[in-house]
Order: C-alpha cells, then structure tokens, then sequence
C-alpha cells in the first residue's frame, strides 16, 4: 500500500512538474510576441487599414490581436497593397502569406470563399522546415467554428506551433465575428462584453448585421477547449468595454438600418473597399423583405463647383443603386438619385471655413424609405390582423421606430366584391384603424402617423388581394 502511494505521488509529480514546464514554454512564446508587436488592447493595430505600420507584416490590413501570441486578426491588403493591387474580394496576397511565416504563424485562415481557389494550401520555410498552413473556415456553422477554436486551442497549448491569423477582405466584420468567439471560450468575455468588442472593433458599419450578433450570443464556451487561468491571464489582451454597463439590445435590429449613412472620400464615387461587405449585407435585408423600398441618394461636401458635385453625387448613388442590384435586389425596390452638396448633414456658414469632420460627414451615401408596400391578407368583410401579418408589422414598426422624422398614411382598402361603396369605405376605414391602433398599442409614437380608408376607389388587383394595407411617405426628411 506505501509502495502505491510513493508511486502516485511519484507520477502527480511528474506530471505536474511537465505541466508547469509546458506551461513556462507557451507563456515564454506568448511574451516573445508581445515583445515583437508591442501592443496591449484589442482596439491596438500592428498594421492600418492601407496595411501599413509593421514592414515585417505587409501584405496584413488592420492587423490585431486577439490572443498574444496565439491568434491574431484582420485583413488582406488587396485593394490598397502597394504593387500588386487587385479586387478586395480576394484572400491574402503572397507576400502576406510569406510574411506570416517568416513571423513563425502556423496557420492563416481565409473567413470567406471568394477566389480561395488561386491561393496555396501551405507553404515552406526556404531555410527551415517550417510551415504556413492555409485554410479556407467561414466560422458560421459548427464543425468550421469548431475547427477554428481547435486551431486556435492547439497554439495555446503547444508551445512548438505558431499563431493563427483569420482574416476576411477588411479585418473588421467576420474576423471580428470569430474573434469574439475566442474571447468568449478563452479569456471569459460575457455574452455583452463579446458584443461590445464586436462592435468597437469593427472600424465600420455594424448596424443591421443580426447574423453576427445571433453566433456571439447563441455561442456558449466549450468543456473541451478549456484552458488554465495561468495561461488565460497571459494571452488575454486588455480590453476597457466603456459600456460594460449597457443592456444587450434586442435581436431584431437589421431593419433598423433602411436609414443610413456610408462616407465616401474625397473627389471619390467608386466604393471604397471598407463598404462592400455592409452593402453585401443591406442587400440581404432588402431581398428578405420584399415590401420595402429605398432611394440610394447620393451627397457631396460644399467644396468644388456646384455642377461638378451634383454629377459626382450622382456617380456615387448609382454606383451604390448598381452594386446592390448585383447582389439580386428587385430594381422596384431601389432608386437613386444625385443631390449634390444641397443637402448637407453639417451645415457650414463658410465653405472654405468648414471643419474637415464636417466634410467628411456631408461626403455621403444615404439611403431613404421610400415606401412600405405590404399586404394584409385580410378575411372577406373582416378587420382582424392574423398572426403573421402581425410578425411582419413588427418589423415595420422597427422601421417607423428608428425615424423620428418620417410622415406615414396608412391607407386602407377593400376589395369590389365584398360590398357597396358604403360598406367598402367603412370597411377600409376600419382596417386602417385596427394597424394603426396595433402600432400605438406595442409603443409607436403616433405623432406623425394617421390613417384614412379608401374604400375600393383605388383597386390594384381586381381580385381579393386588394384587402390591403399600404404605408404612404407623406415625408421623410
């Protein structure tokens, strides 16, 4: 029984003593990288959004970390690269590649799919054995998620491979995505710090996109990948959450992004790279709710001749209008429209005295609801809203919601067959009511709302679907 006992004790202290030791060599590899990029927070950037900043990592756009020496985020410099400029929509260029590998990474991960196709799968060390291993792992759905944590786990704990870099086109939405995944599963970020990093890391718009911020919430830390708090407090970054205070919103906030700004630069109506995955993403909403129309209006500062910036502005909306119709957006739901510098966000009494802030904020996409065409199916002769149509006027009180300044009539209408011209104008009268009296009921202010009943004056359909309810824009400035 001793002899067993000396023996266990013998073999914890082995093991323990292995684990001290692995654990000094993953902590010493942590440092030598903190040494290396001299930053502290999450919010700090080795290298910019041109992909300037660190020499030895050029090819890297907004390059950040998110775990010392383990995992690291951000872009590929494609659009802004130096030499070798191409579409945004591509993964990282060789020379990024390289560089990665000479900084000693194991592994790169591209978040999207577009053109993977053209890059390598790994590459060798010219003067080591060394490897960069290049994958391809979205991160939405399980297994490629789960695939990233284990890539992400195997750096942690063993102190012979290299970090991970995951990046998407900019560094700021997928990768910040994944990011705060293995905040959440390494370094203990509640579900609302995981949210509030998303969005402060973001760079850019990070309204309306609910599929990122349903992953974060849903995601819950797994067993398998849980590590030590000696090795978690080492490759934690600082992190200062400024709302840590903030009540988490509600899911439903995609619709709330119909009226927005997207900043352009100076004398420029081509895209900027930085806007393509968010249009990518109102592209989605508008497909997905097919009653709603908007006006690409496009805005310039007061700087340059009037007819110069009336035409630029006009190049930009169009640009934006053609972009989105791309993306398999109706054409009945958009239009664009050029205003110049007419209509300015920041009014200056001086052009030539103008805060440069204030130019930037008037050099401007901005998109306007147009109209909310949505249909009630309402019953013969009946006034009641089903429990679907309800679902859909939740989301269109989302929209009223987010402008304080939008004028709507809601009109309602009948059809020729259920009756005379004074049942049908009752009847439309009172369907009216009943939306308008379920938007006031679930909060809406009503103050710029009213209601009016049609009858079957202004048939559509010639059939049953004119039982309807149309949302009219009496003014939306």
């Amino acid at each position: 029984m001793i002899k067993k006992s000396l023996l266990f004790l013998l073999l914890f202290s082995i093991n323990f003593s292995f684990s001290q030791n692995t654990d000094s060599l993953i902590i010493s590899k942590v440092n030598t990288y903190k040494l290396k990029y001299k930053v502290n927070c999450v919010q700090d950037k080795i290298t910019d959004n041109q992909g300037n900043g660190f020499e030895d990592l050029y090819g890297t756009r907004n390059f950040r970390a998110i775990l010392h020496g383990v995992a690291y985020r951000g872009g590929g410099n494609n659009y802004y690269h130096r030499t070798d400029k191409r579409n945004n929509k591509n993964p990282l260029p060789m020379d990024g590649l390289n560089n990665l590998l000479e900084n000693g990474f194991s592994t790169s991960v591209y978040l999207y799919r577009e053109n993977f196709e053209i890059a390598p799968p790994f590459l060798t060390h010219k003067k080591s054995e060394d490897t960069l291993q290049y994958y391809q792992l979205g991160g939405n759905s399980l297994s490629s998620r789960d695939s990233i944590l284990m890539l992400t786990y195997n750096s942690i704990v063993h102190e012979n491979i290299g970090p991970v870099y995951l990046h998407c086109w900019n560094g700021w939405h997928q990768s910040g995505y994944v990011a705060a995944i293995l905040l959440k599963q390494f370094c203990g970020y509640s579900t609302e710090k995981s949210l509030h990093y998303w969005e402060d890391c973001a760079d850019n718009w990070t309204r309306g996109y609910d599929r990122i911020r349903d992953s974060i919430r849903t995601f819950v830390p797994l067993e398998k990948y849980k590590i030590s708090k000696e090795l978690s407090d080492a490759i934690c970054p600082c992190y200062n959450d400024s709302r840590a205070n903030d009540i988490v919103e509600n899911n439903n906030e995609q619709l709330k992004s119909l009226k927005v700004s997207v900043k352009f630069p100076l004398d420029v109506s081509d895209l900027p790279p930085s806007v393509s995955t968010f249009l990518d993403e109102y592209a989605n909403m508008l497909k997905e709710n097919k009653y709603l129309s908007v006006e690409v209006g496009g805005h310039t500062d007061c700087s340059g001749r009037e007819e110069y910036n009336l035409t630029l502005s006009e190049n930009r909306a169009k640009n934006v209008y053609e972009y989105i119709l791309v993306q398999g957006v109706d054409s009945s739901q958009l239009s664009y429209k050029g205003y110049g510098e007419t209509d300015p966000k920041k009014v200056c009494s001086n052009c030539s005295n103008c805060p440069k802030e204030f130019h930037a904020i008037n050099r401007r996409i901005e998109f306007k609801i147009k109209n909310i065409s949505f249909q009630i199916n309402f019953e013969k002769g009946s006034t009641k809203i089903n429990v679907e149509d309800k679902k859909v006027l939740n989301n269109i009180l989302s929209i009223l919601s987010s402008d304080d300044n939008i004028k709507i009539e809601i009109g309602g209408h009948a059809d020729k067959g259920t009756g005379d011209d004074f049942i049908n104008e009752n009847l439309s009268h009172i369907r009216a009511e009943s939306v308008f009296n379920y938007l006031k009921d679930n909060g809406l202010d009503m103050t710029n709302i009213t209601f009016k009943g049609y009858g079957s004056k202004q048939e559509k359909y010639g059939d049953q679907r004119d039982r309807r309810i149309e949302f009219k824009i009496l003014e939306d400035e």
